[in-house]
């Protein structure tokens, strides 16, 4: 073999190297770029669905301070199920007078533009009419729950002034529940009252019986238009303490926190970012209840309370002079090992 033969085989040899040097570097540049796209598109994903979790545990929390008479959230959970999906999840219950009702759950389904669905459905509303009367009843559509309901006091009056009554609801009697719950011994019960008139926090404190437990506050309609049933599930109050005291707090006493809703100043802020978001009858129910709001919890007033106790005390909020309208919710059996507050 001649040098000539020799260079030839050197010069293809190294031609092979080259090539699959090159071949390599072009797979690892390529694996590079394709690894670099795929977390550069999970992570920008991944701050987009951040971004609407943190919208959606926002709403959470403002639903929990001023849509949810007598239901607190006991917990969150938020769990990505998919790249652009995920579920926010948070456990409910109701406090009867120290006894805790578990409170179907809440969940919402969310995607890079929001929700997608949520658990959240309407109160099942039956109504009863008679000849003199048109009674009412709304229950919980997945546990068959008994929910209290609260009369809008102005509706009957407005409706009556109304030439074309077709096109709306006609007024429903108020309700009277409370005294039935005589006939239910051995029991704890949930009762919503509707005052004759709106009172003032401090005065509902001392009025209210000391054996039943506050656990609500509702804030009351502005607008004469909204009639009792169509305003089922929409109510705007704030949950009293837990501890039987029926106290609310005007402001929170810690460091604030931009992100949470608390107490009767957090009552003002949470419905400014809810106005334009829920309507009734084309009533805004954010800008309808803000104007029932005070500049301090010392003068507000509200026009219903949710309360809580034994049976045999509760029959008796129909006798009260400031009673316009009672109506039972849950029920649930005492036992013998646990006590009530009340």
């Amino acid at each position: 073999m001649n040098d000539n033969q020799n260079f030839e085989r050197i010069i293809k040899k190294e031609k092979r190297k080259k090539l699959l040097i090159t071949a390599v570097i072009s797979s690892i540049v390529t694996v590079t770029i394709g690894f670099v796209a795929v977390m550069a598109t999970t992570i920008i994903l991944g701050k987009q669905m951040d971004v609407q979790a943190e919208k959606q545990i926002n709403q959470f929390n403002i639903a929990d301070l001023i849509y949810s008479p007598n239901i607190r959230s006991t917990s969150q959970r938020y769990r990505l199920t998919a790249m652009t999906r995920a579920t926010l999840s948070s456990d409910r219950q109701k406090n009867i007078d120290g006894y805790r009702v578990a409170y179907p759950e809440k969940k919402v389904i969310l995607n890079l533009s929001g929700p997608e669905s949520s658990s959240e459905t309407s109160s099942n509303i039956y109504k009863n009419d008679t000849i003199k009367n048109i009674n009412i009843m709304a229950a919980n559509p997945k546990t068959g729950q008994k929910e209290p309901i609260f009369f809008n006091r102005a509706y009957p009056n407005w409706y009556g002034s109304q030439k074309n009554k077709d096109k709306l609801m006609s007024p429903i009697t108020p309700t009277h529940e409370a005294k039935t719950l005589q006939a239910l011994p051995n029991t704890l019960g949930e009762v919503a009252i509707t005052f004759d008139k709106r009172y003032r926090y401090e005065d509902i404190l001392k009025m209210m019986p000391h054996n039943i437990m506050i656990n609500y506050y509702w804030l009351g309609f502005h607008s004469a238009a909204l009639d009792t049933s169509s305003h089922v599930g929409c109510y705007v109050g704030l949950n009293a303490k837990d501890d039987g005291s029926g106290k609310l707090n005007d402001q929170f006493a810690g460091l604030p926190d931009k992100t949470k809703y608390n107490d009767y100043q957090g009552l003002k802020k949470a419905l400014k970012s809810q106005i334009n978001r829920k309507n009734v009858d084309h009533i805004d129910i954010a800008k309808d209840a803000e104007k029932q709001l005070a500049p301090s919890l010392k003068t507000a007033e509200f026009a219903g309370v949710i309360v809580t106790g034994r049976t045999e005390n509760l029959a008796k909020l129909d006798q009260l002079p400031y009673t316009y309208a009672s109506n039972v919710g849950i029920t649930t059996p005492i036992m013998p090992y646990q006590s009530s507050i009340k």
